[in-house]
């Protein structure tokens, strides 16, 4: 997926708020990459750059 925006988009419409933050699971993430057909990267990217929290670390790295 070339269009930043539309990423963007995505990236917020499948955030859930949690806690008081928005947050998007690892799987999810990798799930939404799939049905873009986007770099997982990009996606990871567009949750920085939206303050979007990645959560449910498939490799254990964030709890």
């Amino acid at each position: 997926m070339e269009d930043r925006d539309a990423l963007m988009e995505a990236v917020k419409q499948a955030a859930v708020e949690r806690d008081g933050r928005m947050t998007l699971s690892c799987a999810e993430a990798f799930t939404l990459a799939r049905s873009l057909g986007a770099n997982p990267g990009a996606v990871g990217a567009a949750c920085n750059e939206a303050d979007v929290r990645i959560v449910q670390c498939q490799l254990g790295c964030f709890k």
